[in-house]
């Protein structure tokens, strides 16, 4: 009986181990199937003069994205070192390769298919920018800040990207609602996280600055650290719209577009 029984667990053991074997062999070749697409991908942006000096022919290109992955076969060591030359040799007068060769050369290649399989940091980054929305519309960013709000019609293919409504503030002037989108030119493209983290929490803009007071950063500065690089994080995720809004205006200058004010009522105005 105790024969048996040592028996049976000796077979358990043994169909288990070689389950593990099966499965770990199974996740391997995936993974090595994607990588190799990936790759393979990557390798066909690459110059077709490049790819000549080299000597890869873009038939091959499966076959070299494979053993690129596998890492074996001495032709394949010799592909990767003619590649690493060339883009050594070319680096300096050739800034514009496509970013699968930039920095060295084909190792690069392998880590950019590497890329495609979603990691940690990216899936953190994903959930800030997740986070980042939520506050975004949470705090009602939408109404001053996208053009049409105003109206009653939001332009929500230009989300975020300014009003053409402006506050009159007594003795201040007039102030539209900024383009929050990273574009370079009109938006927040050359702005840094910090200095974004900066204007929402203390009102302050990177030239220095003081934002008007009808942007509530004084409630925002309750934020914590993390919901306000949330924030940040989002607003840079955004498609670059390219609108400049207008003003700021002082209190003796004309607004040239629209403007939202408060206006007393007559019995006010006459004392």
């Amino acid at each position: 009986m105790a024969d048996a029984v040592v028996r049976q667990t000796t077979f358990v053991s043994s169909a288990a181990l070689r389950f593990r074997r099966f499965a770990a062999l199974l996740g391997r070749s995936l993974c090595g199937l994607i990588l190799a697409r990936a790759t393979r991908r990557a390798l066909h942006e690459l110059p077709e003069d490049l790819l000549a000096d080299i000597g890869v022919a873009r038939s091959d290109m499966l076959f070299v994205a494979r053993a690129l992955v596998s890492g074996h076969g001495v032709a394949t060591r010799d592909v990767a070192d003619r590649l690493k030359r060339t883009v050594a040799e070319r680096g300096a007068a050739a800034p514009s390769f496509p970013s699968a060769v930039l920095c060295g050369g084909l190792l690069v290649v392998v880590a950019c298919a590497a890329s495609a399989i979603p990691s940690g940091a990216v899936l953190a980054q994903d959930a800030q920018i997740k986070r980042g929305k939520y506050l975004v519309t949470l705090g009602g960013c939408n109404d001053c800040h996208t053009p049409g709000y105003f109206f009653g019609k939001p332009d929500m293919a230009r989300f975020l990207g300014g009003s053409e409504v402006g506050f009159e503030i007594p003795g201040l002037g007039v102030f539209h609602g900024p383009n929050l989108t990273p574009d370079q030119d009109t938006g927040l493209g050359k702005w840094s996280t910090e200095e974004i983290v900066t204007a929402i929490t203390k009102g302050q803009r990177p030239d220095g600055r003081v934002l008007a007071p009808i942007m509530p950063w004084h409630a925002f500065a309750s934020l914590t650290r993390e919901d306000v690089r949330a924030i940040a994080a989002f607003l840079k995720s955004l498609p670059p719209i390219k609108n400049k809004v207008p003003g700021p205006f002082g209190p003796s200058e004309t607004a040239t577009s629209f403007v939202m004010k408060i206006v007393p009522p007559e019995t006010a105005a006459r004392k």
